[in-house]
């Protein structure tokens, strides 16, 4: 008997790209950023996306039918980003700027493009919670709760990042005016303060580049301890469903469509 296609709960998609990194024969696609849709005539029933879907809103039947994987393209070995950039940022500190790759080009692509390519495709974070929840095993593989991918959650988490972002700012902002002196600390979890002072090398860079940084360097880490932490907790890539980005730039999208549809 045929196996039963795949089959989106569009209303619930969060269009973070899971299912598309896994299908083996490429038939879905994040429609205009907004949801994943299936293309019927190349889905073979595999299941593979139902699995990997960490909001569990893909319906479809298992199959034991073997398939080949899809051949590996450039940017499936991104998450190497990932780890260059937290090494770099660990002995010195202005290479956290390259950070802001991860915040301009997801908005590029979004505005310009009116998709999310870069959170389905090119998203280095992601790539490595893949890794290490999946071909490493480090996830328990549990679908996330309910709250996490509502959109009251997502989109409350959205405002306090940005709040957090914001905050990050006017520190920076204070130390440029000499209202106060360089902080050589990394912030985690927006709580605790952590010295960092020899990743600080430099009378050569303004301190408020340098303070920019030590910002924007505790905002990544945080955001990657949040990933792993519900990585491990649930499947491997739960943080694309309430990152602050992926959610951003899908409401982009959507009031892209909704002029274009006019």
């Amino acid at each position: 008997m045929a196996k039963r296609k795949s089959v989106v709960n569009e209303d619930l998609c969060v269009s973070c790209g899971c299912c598309l990194k896994v299908c083996p024969k490429e038939a879905i696609e994040v429609k205009n950023g907004l949801y994943a849709t299936i293309n019927p005539d190349l889905c073979i029933g595999c299941g593979k996306c139902v699995v990997e879907c960490p909001t569990s809103i893909i319906e479809g039947e298992y199959s034991k039918r073997e398939n080949k994987v899809r051949f590996k393209k450039w940017y499936d070995y991104l998450w190497i980003f990932s780890i260059v950039y937290f090494t770099l940022g660990f002995f010195n500190i202005i290479f956290a700027w390259l950070g802001m790759i991860c915040f301009i080009v997801p908005l590029l692509f979004a505005i310009f493009k009116g998709n999310k390519a870069f959170c389905n495709r090119y998203c280095d974070r992601g790539q490595l919670l893949g890794l290490l929840g999946g071909r490493l095993g480090l996830s328990r593989k549990r679908d996330v709760p309910k709250w996490m991918y509502s959109k009251a959650f997502r989109y409350g988490f959205l405002v306090f990042f940005f709040a957090m972002f914001f905050v990050m700012l006017w520190n920076t902002y204070l130390v440029f005016a000499g209202a106060r002196d360089l902080s050589q600390a990394v912030t985690l979890l927006w709580v605790f303060n952590v010295p960092w002072a020899w990743a600080y090398h430099g009378n050569v860079i303004y301190p408020w580049i340098s303070q920019y940084a030590f910002g924007f360097y505790s905002v990544m880490l945080t955001s990657t301890i949040l990933g792993l932490l519900t990585m491990l907790l649930f499947k491997p890539r739960s943080w694309c469903v309430y990152c602050p980005m992926g959610t951003m730039t899908q409401a982009i999208c959507k009031v892209k469509n909704i002029r274009k549809s006019k």
